[in-house]
């Protein structure tokens, strides 16, 4: 059980690692994976030690998370046991399980994979075990080590022949590739193996993809028993994920297809507010994938930054400067400021002939949606842009039909979240480019 939990972690870490050739570039990756906490109840958690295959369904449910076999978890650990109670586990559910982020770290070695092993401590010392959360959320309950939790991995990853998944650990183990059940150790039990050899599931015909592909990575990890909590894995995939929100996963893992996502960003924690050097980042990817070309620099006419992305947006025409010499590159971008920026993108693509300082010449056609109550606030040059993204479906309002151009902290309705942040501009920038080209 203990061992499946430093086998997710260290399957994290692998995720967070953007394309590794065979023999692996880094000497160390960090993947990002959530860990929820729960009490010890007597059936589920310090309950009996059974174990099976067929807990869970052979495919993911349309949320990415488990379909449970409510019948056979009945069979093993009684009657009591409830949909409800099974559904916490990669769920939040307020007083059943806590959450927390944790950062999974997986060592290169010599033969170009990446392994964790929860017998090793980062010092190459003996390690009692994979314990993510010692001392912490609910706390120990009056053991020496936070033995009830779950871990939770999404991730992508593009399919090259000979990739190959192994693990050993103890406790539910469940592994995804392409939405499938490929890895399935489920129940309360010691130390079992299991391995995944991507060649062979596709010759099987368990798996539909092709070297090239982009491939779903989905991991499941109970930790349910208290005496050990073991993990080592070893994997030679390219595993991918991020430092972001749930909601954004998706998304992300898309823009990480269409190479989207600018290089500065890319190890960086996404929830945070986004600059307008770091959007004009993210406008260059989105030229470049949009256009088929590359970006070039031109002349800096700023002082306060020379930053390489900024002055190839410059040069495009994608922005301008605050004044006619500073681009205040720290500065948080405001939503009709990041409207702006993409539809000159799109106008820079699609629009033969056009420059700014052409701009006015050039009409954009669509359909204007019904003004916004906060209308007024949208300044008469952003005012264009602004409907034309909502009309294309990539950026919404706020909520009770406002829009709030000049806010950097307004809530988009689909994020849940409070602040105008990297991967809200990331997710606009993929929707902008599959509504748009």
């Amino acid at each position: 059980m203990k061992k499946v939990l430093s086998l997710a972690l260290s399957l994290i870490m692998c995720l967070s690692v953007l394309v590794v050739p065979a023999y692996a570039k880094k000497q160390q990756v960090v993947l990002y994976a959530t860990v929820r906490d729960f009490r010890a109840d007597g059936v589920l958690f310090e309950g009996s030690i059974n174990s099976d295959t067929g807990l869970v369904q052979d495919r993911l449910g349309t949320d990415q998370k488990p379909i449970y076999n409510l019948s056979k978890w009945q069979e093993l650990y009684g009657g009591s046991v409830t949909q409800g109670n099974l559904n916490a586990f990669f769920n939040d559910v307020p007083n059943v399980n806590m959450r927390t982020k944790k950062t999974l770290t997986l060592d290169a070695d010599s033969e170009g994979y990446y392994v964790i092993d929860s017998a090793v401590d980062g010092m190459n010392g003996a390690s009692d075990g994979y314990f993510p959360i010692d001392n912490d959320l609910f706390g120990n309950e009056g053991n020496n080590h936070n033995f009830h939790f779950s871990t939770e991995l999404h991730a992508v990853f593009q399919y090259k022949p000979g990739d190959t998944f192994e693990f050993t650990g103890d406790d539910d183990l469940w592994a995804f590739f392409d939405g499938v059940l490929c890895v399935d150790l489920g129940g309360v039990h010691g130390r079992q193996s299991g391995s995944a050899n991507i060649d062979d599931l596709v010759a099987e015909g368990k798996l539909n993809i092709k070297p090239g592909d982009y491939v779903d990575f989905d991991l499941f990890y109970m930790e349910r028993h208290q005496s050990e909590s073991n993990m080592y894995v070893k994997t030679n995939i390219d595993f991918v994920n991020f430092d972001s929100s749930d909601w954004a996963t998706n998304e992300l893992f898309k823009a990480y297809e269409y190479n989207l996502i600018p290089e500065k960003l890319e190890e960086e924690n996404l929830t945070l507010q986004i600059s307008r050097e770091e959007f004009a980042a993210v406008a260059v990817k989105l030229y470049e994938a949009l256009s088929g070309k590359t970006a070039t620099k031109g002349i800096n006419p700023f002082k306060d930054t020379t930053d390489s992305d900024v002055l190839k947006a410059y040069n495009i025409g994608i922005v301008s400067g605050i004044s006619a010499n500073e681009f205040a590159p720290r500065a948080k971008l405001t939503r009709q400021e990041a409207a702006v920026m993409l539809t000159r993108v799109y106008k820079a693509v699609n629009l033969p002939g056009w420059t700014l300082s052409t701009d006015n010449q050039f009409a954009l056609n669509y359909t204007k949606p019904a003004p916004f109550a906060d209308d007024a606030n949208i300044d008469d040059w952003a005012k264009d842009s602004v409907y034309f993204m909502v009309a294309n479906g990539v950026i919404a309002g706020v909520g009770d039909n406002r829009f709030a151009p000049k806010n950097t902290t307004a809530q988009e309705e689909y994020t849940g979240f409070a602040n105008a942040s990297r991967e809200q501009a990331i997710v606009i920038s993929v929707r902008s480019f599959m509504n748009l080209k």
